[in-house]
């Protein structure tokens, strides 16, 4: 899977590929082609002769959207400098609405902004400033460059940020956990099925808890050294340390959050119904995909939650162990009462 993404995330591909018909030759009409051209990010431009031509591919599902320019941009540019509306638009073609749409829209007003403040500056100099030469000013204003970046990313612990992974990587993480998740609760069905074959009749140690987590630890070890390396494959791994610190404290916790359902439900056909449930609420709950600012308290209920973002802050390496004391101290009380009580 991991490879996969990967394969994908390197090819030709973005999250948007708009077709772009710029018909004009005027100056503004040449500055965004150039734009377009050397600054695509994430999405593909492809550029078309003919608007009909892009028509027909958004039609055909070829292309995401289109972007249909006014032959004269510069006038386009310039009414909305001036006058803050325009008769002539620049037209967005779509099949149909949709989130990604209203990216490509913030996107298309990004690219087309700068020009605008071009304008806006050359008209309110042009109009404050007596005997100015528009031309200088303008030339001034396009060759004057920062150096640098005006915003730099990190985390809170310093650790260094990787800004060339590919956006569609970035749920690996979140999607290796659900995996890990799911596979805890699998070690939950092959221990009742066991238990039901008398494996245990022949292994009954003094503390059966300590014999539980051998087992669940036999069983998760592998899929966990396989999570590393996916990571570390994936491009969205930190440092080694930290990376085994936090899925060993998950993988703690699953341990006790798939033994506490085992003793609560004690059938695999019911751990087969719950399953599918828990792993949509953790996806959703958890930073998977998206993450919901609201409903916090919600949230960290949740494993996942705590173990996404406890490679970068060290609260949630307590907190997630915590979460796993707890769990281990309620799976030792359902073992007590089960043991001391017949129901």
């Amino acid at each position: 899977m991991v490879l996969m993404m990967k394969t994908m995330a390197s090819s030709d591909a973005g999250l948007l590929t708009i077709g772009v018909h710029i018909p004009g030759t005027d100056e503004s009409s040449g500055l965004l082609k150039a734009d377009l051209t050397a600054n695509p990010g994430n999405l593909r431009f492809i550029l078309y002769d003919n608007s009909d031509s892009a028509i027909a591919d958004v039609k055909s599902g070829k292309l995401t959207e289109a972007w249909l320019v006014p032959e004269d941009l510069d006038a386009t540019i310039s009414d909305m400098a001036a006058k803050n509306k325009t008769k002539n638009k620049i037209e967005i073609l779509v099949r149909e609405q949709g989130l990604t749409h209203m990216l490509g829209r913030e996107v298309l007003c990004s690219r087309v902004y700068p020009l605008i403040a071009r304008q806006m500056a050359a008209d309110y100099i042009s109009e404050n400033v007596p005997e100015v030469d528009i031309a200088h000013i303008l030339d001034t204003y396009d060759n004057y460059g920062i150096e640098g970046n005006l915003f730099e990313m990190g985390y809170l612990d310093g650790a260094d940020t990787q800004s060339d992974t590919s956006y569609l990587m970035m749920p690996l993480r979140g999607i290796l956990a659900l995996w890990l998740m799911l596979l805890s609760i699998a070690a939950s069905m092959y221990y009742l099925e066991d238990e039901k074959n008398g494996l245990f009749i022949w292994w009954k140690p003094r503390f059966p808890l300590v014999r539980d987590l051998l087992y669940y630890a036999v069983i998760m070890v592998i899929p966990t050294i396989m999570v590393l390396i996916g990571l570390r494959l994936g491009g969205v791994n930190t440092s080694l340390p930290r990376e085994i610190l936090a899925i060993i404290v998950y993988d703690f916790a699953l341990i006790c959050l798939a033994s506490v359902l085992r003793e609560i439900i004690g059938s695999i056909k019911g751990l087969g119904i719950i399953t599918p449930i828990l792993i949509m609420a953790s996806a959703l709950l958890s930073p998977v995909f998206i993450d919901f600012k609201e409903g916090r308290i919600l949230q960290k209920t949740c494993l996942t939650f705590h173990y996404l973002y406890c490679i970068h802050d060290e609260y949630y390496v307590k907190s997630l162990m915590l979460f796993g004391i707890i769990l281990l101290i309620m799976w030792n009380l359902i073992q007590m009462i089960k043991r001391n009580i017949k129901f």
